[in-house]
């Protein structure tokens, strides 16, 4: 995973007046915090009585939500980076080559060391796929 490093330049601190309940305290003093992180646009709000309370919270949140943010973004590469070449399934006897769509029997393919077909319909795919784009 790759370091993230942050500066005070990264986010956007907004304060403002609280509503609800809490009398005139919370409604006349500028003690809510709203924190935006700029390259993300990823925002935590905090709206308790105090506002160095609130600051701590927000930033805590914020750094809970880009935490998560980028361990999904690096999630999601990897996701994309892997290609299931084959489907071996000895239970129904069965393997599956998803680019060609070729099926065969476990046994021929697997228990007599015959990978060979799979790798022909594979090549012929990739030729068909040339000819077309062409």
């Amino acid at each position: 995973m790759e370091e993230i490093h942050l500066t005070k330049k990264d986010f956007k601190i907004e304060w403002f007046s609280g509503t609800g309940a809490g009398g005139q305290y919370r409604n006349k003093h500028q003690n809510c915090c709203r924190i935006t992180h700029l390259k993300t646009g990823i925002q935590a709000i905090s709206t308790d009585r105090e506002r160095i309370q609130n600051q701590r919270k927000a930033f805590q949140e914020l750094a809970d939500r880009l935490i998560k943010h980028y361990k999904s973004k690096e999630l999601k590469t990897i996701k994309i980076n892997k290609e299931v070449i084959r489907n071996y399934n000895e239970s129904r006897n069965e393997v599956h080559d998803k680019l060609s769509g070729l099926k065969k029997p476990y046994v021929e393919i697997v228990t007599n060391n015959n990978i060979e077909p799979m790798i022909n319909a594979r090549y012929n795919v990739k030729i068909i796929e040339e000819k077309i784009s062409e």
